[in-house]
C-alpha cells in the first residue's frame, strides 16, 4: 500500500538558544536510518553557515560561504538521530551553542523525489555519476571536499550552461559548460565535466534537490 510522504517528514526549520552545552534537536526527522543534512546558522550574529550530512559523518562540516575543504568541528553535530540531531558539548561555541546567541537549524531527510546525498573520487574523465532522488533534480550543490575550491551549482533556471557558486559574488563561472560536460542531470544520473567537479585525485559530495518539472503526461505537480 502506498502511502503519502508530507513536508513534515522530510524537512524542518527548527530555532534553538545556545546554552554553552549539548543541545539535543527534536524534529521528528529521522536521520540515523533515512540519512539527511543539517544546516546551522548564528542568527546573533554574522558568523558563518555550517553543513553537516549523513554521508561525511558527525562533526565533519562545510560552509556555504567558504572555499574549504571538509574540516573538524567537534562541537558541531555529534550525531544523528532518529528524531533529529545532537548539537555540541560542554563549553561554549560561537557556531553551534554559545549562550544568549540566537541559533537557526535546516534539516533536508534524504527522501526520493526531496534529496539525496552522493560522494565520488574523481577520474579526471567526463563522466555520469548516478543519484537515487527518483525525479529530475531542480538544483545540485557540489563541493570539492578535498581542496579548498568554489562550491559549483547547477540550477534548472540556467541549466548546463551555467555554474554558480554559494561563496562568490560572479555570476557565472566561466567555461560552465565544461563543469557538467554540456549535459543537464536526468531523473537517474548527473553529468561532470573532466576538471571543475571531478578532477583527478579529488573528492566530491553532491547535494541532489528535487525541484525539475516533470514532462510526464499524467504529472501533478505544480511550478511557482
Amino acid at each position: 500500500v502506498s502511502t503519502k510522504t508530507f513536508v513534515d517528514d522530510i524537512f524542518s526549520t527548527f530555532l534553538y538558544k545556545g546554552n554553552d552545552s549539548s543541545i539535543t534537536v527534536n524534529n521528528s526527522l529521522d536521520l540515523s536510518t533515512e540519512g539527511g543534512l543539517v544546516w546551522v546558522k548564528n542568527r546573533t550574529t554574522s558568523y558563518g553557515n555550517f553543513l553537516f550530512d549523513t554521508e561525511r559523518g558527525t562533526t565533519t562540516a562545510l560552509s556555504s560561504n567558504l572555499t574549504n575543504a571538509n574540516f573538524s568541528e567537534p562541537k558541531g553535530v555529534t550525531s544523528f538521530n532518529s528524531n533529529g540531531f545532537t548539537i555540541g558539548g560542554s563549553g561554549a561555541d560561537l557556531a553551534f551553542n554559545s549562550s544568549s546567541h540566537d541559533y537557526a537549524s535546516w534539516t533536508f531527510r534524504k527522501a526520493p523525489g526531496f534529496l539525496d546525498i552522493i560522494e565520488w573520487s574523481g577520474n579526471g574523465s567526463n563522466r555520469l555519476i548516478n543519484h537515487n532522488l527518483g525525479s529530475v533534480p531542480g538544483m545540485v550543490a557540489v563541493k570539492c571536499t578535498s581542496h579548498n575550491e568554489n562550491w559549483q551549482i547547477w540550477h534548472k533556471s540556467f541549466g548546463y550552461t551555467h555554474s554558480f557558486a554559494f561563496n562568490r559574488d560572479a555570476p557565472a563561472d566561466s567555461g560552465a559548460s565544461n563543469t557538467w560536460n554540456s549535459t543537464d542531470p536526468t531523473a537517474t544520473q548527473i553529468s561532470v565535466g573532466s576538471s571543475v567537479v571531478n578532477a583527478s585525485g579529488k573528492d566530491y559530495v553532491a547535494y541532489v534537490f528535487a525541484g525539475g518539472e516533470s514532462t510526464a503526461a499524467t504529472a501533478r505537480s505544480v511550478d511557482f
